[in-house]
């Protein structure tokens, strides 16, 4: 169909000559280069809301890092075994939802429906698998909520690493695309909170697989 709209604006300009080819061709470039455009564009509002549902959940996460005994006894009125490996067994969990969340998100905005991310995006996807990896790590080794929170902090400070990096295109491309109904999106931010707390709440009764892997891994 595309096709066919350039070939008729070139045949009203000029008819199906020499001359024709070269209005055909300068007009297809033009397209191209908007698409090149639109797809930056789309790159660059993936890789901000990505960046704030990372930051938003590492938020929410840390104090339960911290302190993992109060929070679990807080959201179940007692008091639950194993609950810093829960936390960080639920934390890697949510990295999975954020990139489900991420990669509906640039489908939506993409051209033809595609779910491929671009540059941007791909790169701060990586530093959300690291972040999995590493609290997958965490709930394995048990790890302290010290070593955890080192490992954060350098990993956050890569993330900010990568939005300054790509500050400028960002300022100049992420505002083409986000559109008022994009907005929908980003109430995920306000309910991730209570999101992330009503997920705990379920590891609240006992989980007889859950306590088995404990139990072998002591």
């Amino acid at each position: 169909m595309m096709r066919f709209v350039v070939f008729i604006v070139a045949w009203l300009l000029g008819g199906v000559g020499a001359h024709s080819s070269v209005i055909l061709s300068s007009v297809t470039d033009v397209i191209k280069s908007n698409e090149t455009k639109e797809m930056q564009s789309i790159d660059a509002t993936v890789f901000v809301f990505a960046y704030r549902l990372m930051k938003e959940s590492e938020k929410i996460f840390q104090p339960m890092i911290t302190s993992p005994q109060q929070t679990m006894q807080s959201l179940c009125g007692f008091p639950v075994a194993h609950s810093r490996q829960l936390i960080y067994q639920y934390a890697a969990f949510y990295d999975t939802v954020l990139e489900q969340n991420i990669m509906a998100f640039n489908k939506e905005l993409s051209l033809n429906g595609t779910k491929r991310e671009g540059v941007m995006t791909a790169q701060i996807l990586e530093h959300l698998h690291t972040h999995r990896k590493l609290m997958e790590k965490a709930h394995i080794l048990n790890l302290s909520a010290d070593v955890v929170e080192a490992f954060l902090i350098d990993e956050n400070l890569k993330i900010d690493v990568l939005l300054s990096k790509f500050g400028a295109d960002i300022a100049a491309l992420v505002f083409d695309t986000f559109h008022d109904a994009d907005m929908n999106h980003m109430n995920q931010l306000k309910n991730m909170s209570e999101d992330i707390k009503q997920g705990l709440r379920e590891k609240c009764g006992p989980d007889s697989e859950l306590e088995e892997q404990f139990s072998g891994a002591l």
